[in-house]
């Protein structure tokens, strides 16, 4: 994951507090409770886009005359992959 667990909570709680601030919804359940949902959906979010680098990186690994990681033409081919992983599996992205 590329975010660690004190920033994930960090940036849920400013998004909790701007969403109860706002009025977009309702205070009742609390700052706190809000800010462990959307930190909730933030980890399952970052934690599913990891599952698809992996498959994708392993994927890639299978393919012969690769281009080297870190160029831009390995990096276009592993966005292309990406994305196709994730319509195969119909996940979001």
């Amino acid at each position: 994951m590329r975010l660690s667990e004190d920033r994930i909570q960090d940036i849920a709680k400013k998004i909790a507090d701007d969403l109860i601030d706002r009025n977009a919804v309702d205070p009742k359940a609390g700052r706190r409770n809000l800010a462990t949902l959307v930190a909730q959906v933030m980890i399952n979010d970052l934690s599913l886009e990891d599952k698809i680098d992996e498959e994708t990186r392993a994927r890639l690994a299978r393919q012969k005359n690769l281009p080297p990681p870190g160029t831009g033409q390995y990096e276009a081919m592993f966005l292309k992959v990406k994305e196709q992983i994730a319509r195969e599996k119909g996940w979001p992205m």
